[in-house]
């Protein structure tokens, strides 16, 4: 039984959540605050869903503290209308959001996605050992010319499938469908700031630009 962890202020969606993760077979442990979360001292758990909207230590601090010790999956919760508490998100190490409302079968969905993409497989990646860029998809690390990489769980993932497809064009589409279980909308903008931010750990080690850009056509990983 998968276990996660949900922190949200609002009790009608705590309970609303917690009974429906449990009724398909989660385990659910549920806090009304990050300083609720943090005396508990949970740490056995698989996935976090956060609230952004907290009161005291709010939802992005949060994620920014598990970040610093834990490659655990996150989904946010935001009510916010723009992008800015979203993108923030992201850019502190959130696999994933939701906007309020939403319908919970989504959220469902998504967790299942995540905790997918976050299971090890059989063996690691095979791989040359003498290629600059190597992946090992047991304990979820990337090197690069012997350095390991820092990267967040969902930066991890957007590697693996840019290494997959490596020397392929692969659209924005192809990747949210691949690392969220559906497309991209219109005006989501959360698989170009990941691109971004990976780039940015690439480049500080490869001297190079590992990622480009393909105007309206997507993204090419040109590492070895």
């Amino acid at each position: 039984m998968h276990r996660l962890v949900l922190v949200d202020d609002d009790n009608e969606i705590r309970t609303l959540l917690s009974d429906y993760l449990t009724k398909n077979g989660f385990e659910v442990r549920a806090y009304e605050s990050s300083e609720a979360l943090l005396e508990a001292g949970v740490v056995d758990n698989e996935l976090l869903i956060l609230d952004v909207t907290l009161p005291g230590m709010d939802g992005l601090a949060l994620c920014r503290q598990v970040r610093n010790s834990s490659s655990v999956p996150i989904i946010m919760l935001t009510a916010a209308s723009d992008d800015v508490d979203r993108i923030l998100g992201l850019e502190l190490g959130a696999d994933d959001y939701m906007g309020k409302p939403f319908n919970p079968r989504e959220l469902l969905a998504r967790v299942k996605a995540l905790l997918r993409r976050a299971a090890p497989i059989a063996a690691p990646q095979e791989s040359n050992c003498e290629a600059p860029l190597v992946l090992d998809s047991v304990a979820r690390t990337a090197h690069f010319a012997g350095t390991e990489l820092t990267l967040t769980g969902a930066e991890f993932d957007l590697l693996k499938v840019l290494v997959e497809h490596r020397g392929e064009i692969v659209s924005r589409d192809q990747l949210s469908i691949q690392l969220k279980g559906h497309p991209s909308a219109p005006y989501d903008r959360s698989i170009d700031t990941q691109v971004s931010r990976l780039r940015t750990k690439l480049s500080a080690v490869s001297n190079d630009d590992p990622i480009k850009s393909i105007r309206g056509k997507g993204y090419q990983l040109v590492l070895a």
